[in-house]
Parts: C-alpha cells; sequence; structure tokens
C-alpha cells in the first residue's frame, strides 16, 4: 500500500531570478572596470619606461653628433633633425616629417616635442640637451627619478626648476612637477650632457 503525500506542493523550476541576475550583472561590471584601471596603470607604467629609455638613447645617440668644434649646430631643430636623418632617433619616439631631409622633428608617447640642441659650456658647443615636453604629472615624477638616479645626464631641469645640485631628491622632483590640466599633462623635463 501506498501513501501519497498531498499536502507538499512541488513549484515548477522557473529559472533565475531577478536578483540573482542582479548580482551576476553588477559582479561582471566590477570585474571590468578593475580590468580596465589595472589596464590604464599598465599602459601609463609602459609609456612612463618608454620615455626613459628614449630619453637615455637620445643622450647616447646624441654624443656621436659632435665634431671637432664641439656640438656646432644652429639650432635644436636643426640638430635634431640630423639625429633623425643619421638614424639616431629612438623607437620610443614619432618621426614627423620625411627623415632624409634633416628638418624632421620627434614627439614623445605623450604627444610632445623632444629636441636635442647644442649647449654652450665657457663660450664653447660642448654640451648638449634634451628636452621633452607635454609629460603628465606621475610620468614627469617618474621619468625624473629614474634620469635622476641613473647618472646619464649632467644636468636635471624639471619645468625651469633647476635640480642639477647633486642628486635631486624624491621629495624636490615631485615638488617640481606640476598637475595636468584635465588629460594634457604640463610637464617639461630637461636633461644635458656636457661632453
Amino acid at each position: 500500500m501506498s501513501v501519497s503525500n498531498n499536502t507538499v506542493k512541488i513549484q515548477p523550476d522557473r529559472g533565475w531570478g531577478f536578483g540573482e541576475q542582479g548580482y551576476i550583472a553588477l559582479g561582471t561590471l566590477l570585474v571590468i572596470a578593475i580590468v580596465v584601471v589595472a589596464g590604464w596603470k599598465l599602459m601609463h607604467r609602459k609609456d612612463t619606461a618608454v620615455e626613459v629609455t628614449s630619453l637615455q638613447t637620445m643622450l647616447s645617440n646624441g654624443v656621436a653628433l659632435k665634431g671637432r668644434n664641439g656640438y656646432d649646430y644652429s639650432s635644436g631643430a636643426s640638430m635634431t633633425g640630423i639625429l633623425i636623418q643619421r638614424d639616431g632617433a629612438p623607437s620610443g619616439y614619432t618621426v614627423h616629417g620625411t627623415p632624409s631631409s634633416g628638418t624632421a622633428t620627434l614627439t614623445n608617447s605623450y604627444g610632445g616635442q623632444v629636441v636635442i640642441a647644442p649647449v654652450a659650456v665657457n663660450g664653447y658647443n660642448n654640451a648638449f640637451s634634451v628636452t621633452t615636453q607635454s609629460l603628465p604629472q606621475s610620468a614627469c615624477i617618474d621619468v625624473a627619478t629614474s634620469m635622476n638616479s641613473s647618472g646619464t645626464s649632467n644636468t636635471l631641469t624639471i619645468n625651469s626648476t633647476d635640480l642639477s645640485n647633486g642628486a635631486a631628491s624624491s621629495e624636490a622632483i615631485a615638488q617640481a612637477c606640476t598637475a595636468d590640466s584635465g588629460r594634457t599633462g604640463n610637464n617639461t623635463i630637461v636633461v644635458t650632457h656636457n661632453g
């Protein structure tokens, strides 16, 4: 004899409820946001590393431009154009114009102009500077700190603040780098190589 229980009612399977779908959507959006932020930070670090490497390459390749009379170029535009013409532009920078013309220009990974120019020391063009513009504040701090600690340059100037008296402190570098204007960086770094 079988006993049936008619008092227990079995509910049909209705799938996920609205609340469950909302939690899954919220979790998915949170994961996407974390991935986007991590990707942005990774790209920023890559740009900073490219900028440091490119500045160091400019300093190394700039030494090859020295002639019998030092760095005897009429202007930074001329010296930059000739560096590009001699295939000395770093791969991290973008060349604008025809490289073989001697008048091409460079921009950094942030879109700012990059110029290598002769610098007179005691009346003799025995030095040169590399100027990179439009760096965001965080990149300015990172690039300047790296260039300061690498020892590849003789002087470091950030936004006309000369930090070449010995090794500049991280605090002095951070104070010299200014805030961005929206998404545009306002910082200019000038490194000088003497010799």
